[in-house]
């Protein structure tokens, strides 16, 4: 769908009403200022995609004063944790013209329980800002991280973000949350419902339907506080390996692997990556041409528990023809450790960092752009060969090098691939965003979605939902329309339009 133009007077109003109620310094308007909040993986110099303004609350009433006032003028917001989500859009909206709402400023981890292990915290709360956290409270418990460290805590849950310890399903760490309506109100959800809940972040549901899953991937609401699970600190922690060359052995090793993760034995998220070797210094480089296949896993636990556990995945894993595997073991309480060791090291246990950013700094130096392409599938050894061939040849078609990033659930797989490309090069750039669409068809047509898209792509991936005459989107929408009559917030997200902009399918 196309975005609909914005009445710019209109916005020009509501803007001066949001400096009003929260002061110049929660308010950016020169050109200058807003080029920061430019998806910086579009073309270079682009205003495709702009903001008219950006404001930064720095608190729940600042936050119900925007959206009221928002209400107020029918004006549309975009709101955006950190803005970090790159690759899908950054902080760029999906309707040009629209309000930043950057919630950046709202920057505090409010608690750390250090009996029932969980945090609370606001949007603006980075990986790196939790870590610290918890480790000014004693580090006993860890975060399970994704691979850049930058981004928001939030944001990255209610994207379904992905990290690589034992709790590595962010969305599934989120309980209870904090939410402004698109009517100003505010609302908490399960436990929260009650006013001084105790177990408001101890206990996922609450009494009556759980709503939660609306404020994932959505434009229903801006969360402005979640509870956050933490991982336990093990006795022991091993970094574990698996390599092999070619992908006929992805079948077998795939297969050991589910029956190792339904069982336990491995319990963390695992990560299966092609395209990526060590480089001189033993840190990860970018090798298209390359045919090894890297798997990365983790074991925690006491010492004992750690060691059978290696056991058997030596047993397993190592009867497997071709295959090479390797661990580094640590204690828990050693963060120097894995500093000093790979970055994998690091994920796995739960120490942010950004070295995977200048990893994609390769292709093109320090501008290089990518596009992920992000569908799922079964943990069968037989489809994931069959995914990762189908992406790969899709990319041999446009002439594209194919690195790919599968991460390991129990059951099912993220077969993630990058599309690199140079953000000063217009005619490249838009030529891999149109590579997408003839992929997204031919993955859709093979039975598998995506979970994660672009902004550009958002109503391409929302269409291929397609069940019964997409009665989930029309589901979605009619919730839409029933709690942001006025379509103030982040309209056309996940492909999600209010009723004022969408048009007939």
């Amino acid at each position: 769908m196309d975005a609909q133009p914005v009445d710019q007077e209109a916005v020009a109003r509501a803007v001066d009403a949001i400096e009003k109620a929260l002061g110049p310094d929660a308010v950016l308007r020169s050109r200058a200022d807003l080029d920061e909040f430019r998806d910086p993986f579009w073309i270079l110099g682009s205003d495709d995609n702009d903001v008219a303004a950006a404001v930064l609350p720095a608190g729940v009433e600042e936050v119900q004063a925007v959206v009221r006032i928002a209400n107020e003028f029918k004006v549309p917001l975009w709101t955006v944790s950190t803005g970090r989500n790159y690759g899908y859009g950054g902080a760029s909206p999906r309707v040009p013209g629209s309000i930043l709402v950057n919630l950046s400023r709202m920057n505090r981890v409010l608690e750390v329980d250090t009996e029932l292990g969980y945090a609370v915290v606001e949007p603006g709360v980075r990986w790196f800002d939790l870590v610290d956290a918890l480790e000014d409270h004693g580090g006993e418990w860890w975060s399970s991280i994704p691979d850049l460290g930058w981004g928001s805590v939030i944001g990255n849950s209610l994207e379904y973000g992905r990290g690589h310890t034992r709790f590595g399903s962010h969305a599934e760490n989120v309980v209870g949350m904090e939410v402004v309506l698109p009517n100003g109100e505010v609302m908490r959800t399960g436990m929260g419902a009650m006013e001084g809940n105790r177990a408001f972040h101890a206990y996922p549901f609450g009494f009556g339907p759980m709503v939660d899953g609306l404020f994932f991937q959505s434009n229903m609401g801006i969360v402005t506080q979640i509870g956050w699970r933490l991982m336990k600190r093990p006795e022991k922690y091993a970094s574990c390996w698996v390599h092999f060359d070619g992908d006929e052995i992805i079948v077998p090793v795939i297969d050991a692997m589910r029956e190792l993760m339904l069982d336990e034995t491995i319990n963390n998220y695992p990560f299966l990556g092609r395209g990526v070797a060590a480089n001189a210094e033993g840190q990860p480089d970018l090798d298209p041409n390359s045919q090894k296949w890297a798997l990365r896993f983790a074991l925690y636990g006491y010492d004992e528990i750690v060691e059978a556990k290696w056991r058997i995945v030596d047993r397993v894993l190592g009867a497997i023809p071709g295959v090479e595997i390797g661990r580094k073991v640590f204690d828990g309480t050693d963060r120097a450790g894995p500093l000093e060791g790979i970055h994998d090291d690091k994920v796995q246990a739960g120490i942010p960092g950004m070295e995977l950013l200048d990893l994609y700094k390769v292709p093109f130096g320090p501008d290089t752009g990518h596009l992920d392409f992000s569908p799922v599938g079964p943990l069968i050894g037989t489809e994931v060969l069959k995914m990762i061939r189908l992406v790969r040849g899709m990319y041999e078609e446009f002439g594209e090098p194919y690195a790919a990033g599968c991460m390991l659930l129990p059951n099912s797989i993220l077969v993630v691939s990058v599309m690199f490309f140079d953000p000063k090069d217009a005619e490249k750039t838009k030529r891999i965003y149109d590579n997408y669409d003839p992929m997204l068809k031919r993955i859709a047509a093979e039975g598998y979605g995506l979970y994660r898209s672009h902004i550009f792509k958002m109503d391409a991936v929302a269409a291929t939902f397609d069940f019964n005459d997409h009665a989930y989107l029309r589901f979605v929408e009619t919730i839409k329309d029933a709690v942001d009559p006025n379509g103030i917030l982040q309209a056309g997200k996940q492909g999600i339009w209010p009723r004022k902009l969408r048009v007939q399918r």
